[in-house]
């Protein structure tokens, strides 16, 4: 998973950005997500439809 990774290579305070479409699993994803990292925000592209699940998850201050 890209959170994994991206936890063991990240130095303190880093910033992790993923593509998420929400579904089955995503609300246990952005929980973890939010208990690594002082701040995150959930945005959904301009350009991205409507009736698509897809949006980006930005967190910033990765806390070891």
């Amino acid at each position: 998973m890209a959170l994994d990774m991206a936890c063991q290579v990240l130095k303190p305070n880093g910033t992790f950005v993923a593509k998420l479409f929400q579904g089955q699993g995503s609300d246990d994803f952005l929980k973890d997500v939010r208990s690594r990292f002082e701040r995150v925000k959930i945005r959904k592209p301009l350009a991205s439809r409507p009736r698509s699940r897809e949006v980006y998850v930005l967190a910033q201050g990765f806390m070891v």
